[in-house]
């Protein structure tokens, strides 16, 4: 794919044209937006915060970086957030690192690659916690898994997901070829089927380059990446005139008789009003519903699209636990992992859902101290950061295979978003544990542990249960009822006739698995019928 020079895409004078569509962010959902509606030949003009990620030669590609949150302009060259987040705790606003991509691709541009389905179970997610007292579950999305699968293939065949078919789901996932297993794969593989177990090879949006090992937590300067700047966004701008304003912040939006007009943004220092017939909001679940907050006028006091009240509520980050398995027959001395496994036998379990476990690659920790120290300037990592990579030093050599658990997160109105007081970019957000989340956590890693003690050697990372910030989700969330929700099936706002949102705020509940997909599947399913509007 060829990408476009810089001076091809970004267009002059973007305030004097009226745009069928403008997309606010240019990650997962964002992207596949704008590429989709492009190809079905509507103008789009992509807003993005960040920078152009292989166009913009001030951009660092290669090396991880550790947010520190002094040096916005560092973060926006490694393709990071700039600015803290702010958490509420006991009144007190303590700053903390976002872990969300910023730049093309957004946070696509770092991550593993992991793109799985949703199961049938995760679209009535009610059933399943009847005893989770606070917990605004409905009874199911708006939408079915059925409704989903043609769009599922969709996505899969266009982000050229490899992996094999999970035994324990619905079969036809359409998946490209894995590359062949090492034998330590092969090895693990086959104990877990001995276990019990029904493993598969992880679905994962990489190509096969020689060499490659996921380049995760940092920008890809090779090929193998299928994230949604190289495989949405790029093709958007060269095949399909689409036009992007790097370097972009949109700052409000402004609205009369239902009808968003245009977005203020801050453009390079310049103040812009962009027009258009379709505005799409996809900057990720922290910030789509602050900059909704922020655009509220006399009509809408409390924020755009928010009559129900429920625009920022309803946050849901997912927590991760972490066991390592060695094995106690050895297959050998070549025991690396080039690739992955994946399992969902825990995924509801005793009727209690839970979630995914899934094993990738890990790295040296001392080749991770010295690549994190080196992007940095540091001589030495903060001492939180050193105590975390030695807790996991005896478990990261080759004999042994990282497993991580995904659980899925609840709703509950009182964990939210919402914009900093004056601020116009900054966001705070107020999260409480919930008993159950912590207590499932637990639950999973224990009856893992209970099938695989016979033939593997098993260590716990503690603590149990961490949040997930990077799968942040619900806080616009969607539904038949616009009472009891903030957007329609088809992810426009009830309050609004030409306001979506493609980012994973539109999730009712979080399933336990990655959003990617989900999110990806749902932007071809909306945007199909947003181009039968204009």
């Amino acid at each position: 794919m060829m990408k476009p020079t810089a001076s091809e895409a970004v267009p002059a004078r973007p305030e004097d044209h009226v745009w069928d569509v403008i997309v606010i962010g240019a990650g997962a959902g964002g992207a596949t937006a704008g590429f989709n509606l492009a190809r079905l030949g509507r103008s789009v003009l992509f807003v993005e915060r960040g920078k152009l990620t292989h166009l913009d030669p001030s951009v660092t590609l290669g090396d991880p970086f550790f947010w520190t949150g002094s040096d916005p302009e560092k973060a926006l060259n490694h393709g990071w957030w700039p600015r803290p987040f702010y958490r509420e705790n006991d009144g007190a606003l303590i700053p903390t690192k976002p872990p969300i991509g910023c730049g093309a691709g957004g946070s696509t541009a770092h991550f593993n690659g992991v793109m799985d389905r949703f199961r049938p179970q995760d679209f009535s997610p009610r059933r399943f916690f009847p005893d989770a007292p606070g917990a605004s579950l409905p009874e199911a999305w708006p939408v079915s898994y059925e409704e989903m699968v043609p769009f599922y293939e969709q996505a899969e065949r266009l982000y050229r997901v490899r992996g094999t078919q999970d035994p324990l789901a619905p079969p036809g996932a359409s998946l490209l070829e894995p590359p062949p297993p090492s034998p330590k794969e092969s090895a693990v593989f086959d104990a877990l089927k001995a276990a019990g177990l029904h493993p598969y090879r992880i679905h994962y949006a990489l190509e096969q380059v020689l060499g490659c090992d996921g380049c995760a937590g940092r920008l890809c300067p090779h090929p193998c990446r299928n994230d949604a700047a190289r495989i949405c966004l790029y093709p958007a701008l060269e095949q399909y005139g689409a036009k992007i304003l790097p370097n972009c912040r949109a700052i409000r939006l402004e609205e009369r008789a239902r009808v968003v007009e245009q977005a203020i943004c801050d453009w390079n220092g310049r103040r812009v009003a962009l027009r258009a017939r379709i505005f799409v909001l996809a900057a990720n679940a922290f910030l789509t519903p602050a900059l909704l907050q922020r655009s509220a006028n006399d009509r809408f006091p409390n924020g755009l699209a928010n009559s129900s009240g429920l625009l920022g509520r309803n946050l849901m980050l997912h927590a991760s636990s972490h066991v390592y398995l060695r094995l106690r027959r050895s297959p050998g001395d070549d025991l690396g992992m080039n690739y992955g496994l994946s399992l969902n036998d825990f995924y509801i379990n005793d009727g209690v859902k839970m979630g995914n476990l899934h094993a990738h690659p890990v790295v040296d920790p001392g080749q991770l101290t010295r690549f994190l120290a080196r992007s940095n300037g540091l001589k030495h990592l903060p001492g939180r950061v050193l105590s975390r990579i030695a807790s996991m030093a005896p478990f990261l050599g080759r004999r042994w295979t990282a497993f991580s658990a995904i659980l899925e997160d609840l709703p509950y109105p009182e964990n939210r978003v919402a914009a900093k007081a004056s601020s116009d970019e900054d966001i705070v957000y107020a999260y409480r544990y919930p008993p159950e989340l912590r207590r499932r956590a637990q639950l999973v890693i224990d009856g893992f542990e209970r099938k695989v003690n016979m033939l593997f050697d098993v260590r716990r990372l503690e603590p149990q249960g961490e949040l997930n910030g990077s799968h942040a989700c619900g806080t616009c969330r969607f539904g038949d009822d616009p009472r009891a929700s903030v957007l329609d099936r088809d992810n426009r706002a009830h309050d609004l006739d030409n306001l979506y949102v493609f980012d994973a705020s539109f999730f009712p509940s979080s399933g336990g698995i990655n959003p990617s997909l989900t999110i990806v599947a749902n932007c071809l399913r909306a945007t199909d019928k947003i181009a039968q509007r204009v």
